[in-house]
């Protein structure tokens, strides 16, 4: 028999895939989903964020740098995120949501 606290544990994950699958974010892998949210969070109002702010989020830190770095070309491949114009290399733009 399922406790309540397992039962609204289950209810919030799917609420979650749910939204995940809405917003466009199921193609993502975990991983993937931990470095864009990461990005969304400290990003700044006109959507620019550094690698090294997004490496600092509770959601990356224990990462590895090279699973880190392969997630956020991942997501750059798939068109979650740019390179800035602004600069060469580690500042990056928000494309979706």
């Amino acid at each position: 028999m399922k406790s309540k606290l397992i039962e609204k544990v289950i209810l919030l994950k799917r609420m979650l895939e749910d939204m995940e699958q809405d917003i466009g974010l199921s193609s993502l892998t975990n991983v993937e989903k931990s470095v864009y949210l990461a990005a969304q969070d400290v990003k700044s109002p006109n959507g620019l964020v550094g690698t090294k702010l997004i490496l600092s989020h509770p959601f990356t830190q224990k990462m590895s740098r090279p699973t880190f770095f392969r997630a956020l070309k991942a997501i750059e491949t798939k068109g979650f995120i740019k390179h800035s114009d602004a600069k060469k290399v580690g500042l990056f733009l928000i494309c979706k949501i």
